[in-house]
């Protein structure tokens, strides 16, 4: 009989470990209910316009516990959930690339992003699968019960007054920061599947939905700013979105930047 694999997979936030043996297992119960998605456009209950709640998933291909996450992921982005403008963001961090697979889509940026929230949300790990919310509230990114409450609870971003001019190599956004929290872009592609030849998914074919490849400040608090983001392009299936995030890692506002 085969074990379960284990639903998440950590490490201490102050140290990323070398090798496997200093990993901390967590068991929880990957629990799936039907659930109707359907992607719709919100305002507040005064008819307020509101922007996208922005949902973070630390993932990463050398991890076995974070392909359930990354279909989750894959669906709110495709589908939604009635009543809610989702924004879904897949970051693949670093710290597993020893373990035999290195991700082509991680970068240690995206580990310390992780790492400044677990700081921010009084955490004293990091681990994969975890799902981030608003900014402001953390789960693991596999437990479809806890993802979609936590989305369902979660407060409305204002929209984010920001103006944006693609071209085929480069996006220019332009926004004035409120007083409290920077702006930031970021821009993802939906990239092709990776077939995974070693570590713990060996012989999966893993998607990248959402593959966050560019992360920028656009303004401090309380300045307008104009930035240039390099756009490859060979990327196939390019999206954006701003949104203002003050010090306590809460997203306060945000906005979609059609092409």
């Amino acid at each position: 009989m085969t074990a379960a694999r284990p639903a998440v997979t950590t490490v201490p936030v102050a140290r990323i470990p070398p090798m496997r043996p200093l990993w901390s297992i967590v068991a929880l119960p990957f629990v799936i209910l039907p659930i109707a998605f359907a992607w719709s456009m919100s305002e507040g209950q005064a008819g307020t316009p509101e922007g996208p709640l922005v949902l973070e998933l630390f993932t990463s291909q050398g991890c076995s516990s974070c392909p359930p996450a990354d279909r989750i992921l894959a669906k709110l982005a495709t589908k939604g959930i009635e009543g809610k403008t989702l924004a879904p963001l897949s970051f693949h961090v670093d710290y597993w690339d020893d373990l035999g697979w290195p991700d082509p889509h991680a970068s240690p940026a995206w580990t310390e992003r992780q790492r400044d929230y677990a700081r921010a949300l009084k955490g004293d790990r990091v681990y994969t699968p975890q799902l981030v919310v608003g900014g402001s509230t953390e789960m693991v990114g596999s437990n479809l019960v806890n993802v979609t409450g936590a989305i369902a609870k979660a407060a409305r971003p204002a929209l984010l007054p920001v103006t944006a001019a693609w071209s085929k190599d480069s996006l220019e956004i332009t926004a004035t920061a409120p007083a409290d929290a920077d702006v930031i872009v970021v821009v993802w592609d939906d990239a092709p599947a990776t077939a995974v030849k070693r570590g713990e998914n060996a012989g999966e074919t893993l998607g990248n939905a959402r593959a966050v490849r560019r992360l920028e400040r656009v303004a401090k608090a309380g300045v307008r700013s104009t930035i240039t983001v390099k756009i490859d392009p060979t990327w196939r299936s390019v999206g954006a979105v701003a949104f203002a995030q003050r010090a306590d890692r809460k997203i306060v506002s945000s906005a979609f930047l059609p092409r």
